[in-house]
């Protein structure tokens, strides 16, 4: 458990999402764990966006080293989703961002192996599970992006 807190957070940072609002608190068990709110996941969108897209430019150019690692870093980009979403109780968001990192890992998996087909389905597969999480929880800004939708979250 520590491991996969410290690479969440190791991930979020790295991603250039660490917010200022967000509070460190403590688990039960002594484990550091840090507090991510909206502006945390709207970082973490602003970057899997982009990184979706060239991972998918990269596919159809074949472009399966480049494409593996975007997918690697998609996967450690939803699993800061995943985080936020077990904050805020809301497990049917935790399983879409879980099934998104799991695709994105199966994308980084076949693209690193040079199999552009395999790792296109898995990336459609983590597209699926993205569209699945909008339609439920974010709706857009009037301006081009997307927020999340007012009454979801109840902290």
């Amino acid at each position: 458990m520590r491991y996969w807190i410290a690479a969440c957070v190791v991930a979020l940072a790295s991603a250039g999402c660490a917010n200022k609002n967000a509070v460190e608190t403590t688990t039960g068990k002594g484990e550091a764990q840090t507090s991510l709110d909206a502006p945390d996941l709207e970082q973490l969108m602003k970057k899997i966006g982009p990184t979706y897209q060239s991972l998918r430019k990269n596919l159809q150019d074949n472009g399966t080293d480049a494409a593996a690692k975007d997918a690697q870093q998609l996967g450690d980009l939803f699993g800061g989703v995943e985080k936020f979403w077990e904050q805020h109780k809301k497990p049917d968001a935790v399983k879409l961002a879980g099934q998104a990192r799991t695709a994105a890992t199966e994308t980084a998996g076949a693209a690193a192996a040079g199999d552009a087909t395999k790792a296109a389905a898995a990336a459609e597969n983590m597209g699926g599970a993205c569209k699945q999480c909008h339609g439920t929880y974010r709706e857009s800004d009037g301006q081009g992006g997307y927020r999340i939708k007012p009454g979801v979250l109840t902290r």
